[in-house]
């Protein structure tokens, strides 16, 4: 990330910061201030506006963003002249994908959802959405694609499509902004241990409702696919995090750990929650089963799955 894209997504979370915490001193040292409330009310203002502007960015420039990863993958403006078999697979994959999620912006009346492959190549594995109005943006990494994991893409795609169906990133937004302007008049009319204890019900109550989407969200996939395709996605990602060394795990979970449930709670919602599966298969599990899985070939067990150059011979 560049410097100035850390400093404009980092910035107001900065301000924020620094405000709250100087009004929290200033309140330990020399009583209530007089003029908290019309600073918590700009500091709710501006978290509301930069949530707004950055949602809005996102799916604004998501047409863009399709233009220039996928849409070179699906309908590229010269096609390579000597093709590899996992190239075919993965840009029909993508053909699936996106004929689907055209289908659910039409069911749910959405004016339109795009989607792109994130360009760092550390990402082949996220799955992201945003929604601002009535349009939605996906970024979905290569890795959903490839024929020796694409059957976990079905439970990947209800489970973004639902966070966008739901309205999250509005959602989120409102409580995010109604939790800062809570803690920004405790830092500045309460004593230090009261403001202590309202930042951290805060805290708690924002990351609750992040975890209850999270997990309604799978809800949606878990209906849709079935409990057994999803509960062997997050098994997978078990395996993976099994990999990893215990301090990137702990980095992992202090950075992401109050968006998102453990991976085993989310496996035992999937296998125990009570829900009704549906009963028939998913739309693209089934063409996922058609699909004819190109043979592995002597890059594919040095680099894992190749998954950054499909078009390479």
């Amino acid at each position: 990330m560049r410097i100035g894209e850390a400093l404009e997504r980092w910035s107001v979370h900065l301000v924020v910061a620094v405000v709250i915490t100087a009004q929290a001193l200033s309140a330990a040292m020399r009583g209530p201030h007089p003029l908290t409330v019309y600073t918590a009310l700009i500091i709710g203002a501006l978290w509301a506006w930069h949530g707004h502007h950055t949602s809005d960015r996102a799916t604004s420039s998501g047409f863009f963003a399709q233009a220039l990863t996928w849409d070179s993958f699906v309908r590229p403006h010269k096609a390579p002249d000597n093709p590899t078999a996992l190239y075919l697979a993965m840009a029909a994959r993508m053909r699936q994908t996106e004929h689907h999620v055209r289908a659910f912006a039409a069911q749910h009346g959405l004016e339109r959802i795009s989607c792109a492959l994130p360009g760092d190549r550390h990402s082949f594995k996220d799955a992201r959405a945003t929604g601002h109005g009535r349009r939605g943006h996906l970024w979905l990494g290569a890795h959903w694609f490839h024929p020796r994991h694409t059957h976990y893409l079905p439970p990947v795609i209800e489970h973004e499509l639902a966070h966008l169906r739901r309205r999250d990133t509005r959602t989120r937004l409102t409580v995010e902004t109604c939790a800062l302007t809570a803690v920004t008049l405790a830092s500045g009319l309460l004593p230090t241990w009261a403001f202590t204890a309202t930042a951290l019900t805060a805290w708690t109550s924002t990351a609750a409702l992040h975890w209850w989407a999270e997990l309604a969200c799978d809800a949606a996939a878990v209906k849709a696919c079935g409990r057994t395709s999803v509960a062997a996605m997050w098994t997978a990602d078990i395996a993976d995090e099994r990999t990893t060394s215990l301090a990137a795990r702990a980095w992992n979970f202090t950075r992401t750990g109050h968006r998102h449930p453990p991976l085993r709670l989310r496996r035992w919602f999937a296998l125990h929650a009570l829900l009704r599966p549906s009963d028939t298969p998913h739309p693209l599990s089934a063409l996922a089963g058609a699909a004819p899985l190109p043979p592995q070939t002597a890059s594919d067990s040095r680099t894992g799955d190749r998954m950054t150059e499909p078009w390479e011979g």
